[in-house]
């Protein structure tokens, strides 16, 4: 297995859930992560946490001159990264009839533009070992729902990006992963109005969901799989669900 121990990585979405679990993990194999999130006071605190070997760096995905600033500040501060792995990611349960335009653009900003403009920032100065893992949705291939749609939209957008950067960085060696995980215990379940019935629903048929932390662990080990060897589209799911 390749080792963690030393490699620069960029993490979005660190305050919470899976990107949380990631970071805690990713510190504890020995790399160094700078994570981005936009809350200061759970940032501060995963630093104390963490200690030196995580950097963190507040931004709002979802506004694009915040994401100038993440892009200037990325590469003069912090210098050429080795993993890059974008999750962050805002969620909606609203059809699309019923999503209001301000709220469908915060997701394409947060969800497709945050993910494009942090690769083009990153992904050029990659060493020939980097690695790039987006985070995207089983829903973006089986939409469960109408109420599903503008979350799963930018979810296919984004991983049809990916699919097309794979292509674009394979000559250099740079690996391109897709993950679509199915439930997750996450907070971001818990800002959707309208969502708690169906919640329950779900959670009668899925008693347990995959916790933050089965999710890190899927990307720590597609993070450690040989030179050799690319990853590029991996689902996990909880027991229960099958699609």
């Amino acid at each position: 297995m390749s080792g963690l121990g030393g490699r620069r990585c960029v993490v979005t979405g660190v305050t919470s859930g899976i990107g949380r679990a990631t970071a805690v993990q990713l510190v504890a194999a020995g790399a160094r992560v700078v994570g981005i999130g936009r809350n200061a006071e759970r940032l501060a605190a995963l630093a104390a946490e963490l200690g030196a070997s995580f950097t963190p760096f507040q931004v709002d995905l979802g506004v694009p001159s915040d994401r100038e600033r993440a892009v200037a500040e990325l590469g003069k501060k912090h210098g050429p990264v080795d993993v890059f792995v974008s999750n962050a990611a805002e969620a909606a349960y609203v059809s699309p009839l019923g999503v209001a335009p301000l709220d469908f653009r915060r997701l394409l900003e947060v969800n497709v533009c945050a993910p494009l403009e942090l690769c083009q920032a990153l992904v050029p100065t990659m060493p020939p070992t980097g690695h790039v893992v987006q985070l995207s949705s089983v829903a973006a291939r089986f939409m469960p729902s109408a109420k599903f749609a503008p979350y799963a939209v930018t979810k296919a957008a984004v991983a049809g990006l990916v699919d097309a950067l794979r292509l674009e960085v394979a000559s250099r060696g740079i690996r391109v992963t897709t993950i679509a995980p199915g439930l997750v215990a996450t907070p971001i379940y818990d800002e959707l109005p309208g969502f708690d019935a169906v919640r329950r629903r779900l959670g009668e048929q899925v008693p347990e969901w995959l916790a933050p932390e089965d999710v890190a662990d899927t990307i720590l080990w597609v993070l450690s799989r040989p030179a050799n060897v690319v990853v590029t589209e991996l689902s996990v799911m909880p027991r229960g669900q099958a699609r």
